[in-house]
């Protein structure tokens, strides 16, 4: 049997997700934002000015290595120590990000959301900035207290999304809100972090996902195609297909919910 390919996490985050990590409860704010990267909870992150039709400016994109979300996280646990280590290396990492996406003429706007299609280029430099990611957190410690749990969203029933894990031998059931809120949609890879408090309370996010395919698929030419072409053109695990139309086809209720 042929093994899934890995998911990883989206190697960028939206400001919005770095804002929520930190502060779950709180409005989300570009003045918050302000305030963590001039506390140095955050790096600095990647920014691209946004025209609108006649060259006006229309505001601009920020996104940010999924670092950050670590950082967020340590820091607001009041682990300095460890969120520095992942904050400088986000900012490093960001450094080689702006690299990539000069030489191979990507814009930011490009990265940021999942289920939208995207040229070659763009997914190019995804999966060599998730390699740098991987890479670099291999050499930090660990979050604890957070279980992180690769998969795919497979099916939507009623008001609930099921979640197969990467091994396609577990399944959660998540509200279909959830996965809204994530920019997500049915067959989108994802990554479902459920984060334990001091007082045994959970926080639970979902955060898109990055399957990663051979380097071949992701080096063919697609000049001259339309995006959603391209989306269409994007190949389909046939392992993690396999799983999922095994998982789907059992005839059970949808008993297994978040919290496991």
């Amino acid at each position: 049997m042929t093994e899934a390919a890995p998911v990883r996490p989206w190697p960028v985050a939206s400001w919005i997700g770095v804002l929520n990590a930190y502060s779950p409860v709180g409005e989300p704010t570009e003045a918050r934002l302000r305030t963590l990267r001039r506390n140095h909870v955050v790096s600095e992150g990647v920014q691209e000015a946004v025209h609108e039709a006649g060259g006006r400016l229309g505001g601009k994109v920020s996104l940010f290595c999924e670092l950050n979300i670590d950082a967020a996280v340590l820091s607001r646990r009041g682990d300095s120590t460890s969120a520095d280590l992942y904050r400088n290396a986000s900012t490093a990492l960001e450094g080689r990000l702006r690299q990539l996406l000069t030489e191979h003429r990507v814009r930011p706007a490009e990265l940021v959301r999942p289920s939208e299609p995207r040229s070659r280029a763009a997914w190019h430099v995804l999966h060599t900035f998730s390699d740098a990611v991987t890479d670099a957190r291999a050499g930090l410690p660990p979050v604890p207290d957070e279980d992180v749990v690769p998969g795919v969203l497979a099916a939507q029933v009623g008001k609930w999304v099921r979640f197969v894990t990467g091994e396609g031998s577990s399944h959660y059931d998540l509200p279909w809100d959830m996965v809204r809120a994530a920019g997500l949609s049915i067959g989108d890879p994802a990554v479902f972090c459920r984060e334990l408090l001091p007082n045994s309370n959970v926080i639970l996010r979902l955060r898109a996902g990055l399957r990663l395919e051979p380097s071949n698929l992701l080096g063919a030419s697609d000049e001259g195609t339309s995006p959603l072409e391209r989306r269409a053109r994007q190949p389909v695990d046939p392992a993690m297909r396999a799983a999922l139309l095994e998982t789907l086809a059992a005839d059970e209720p949808l008993v297994k919910r978040i919290t496991g």
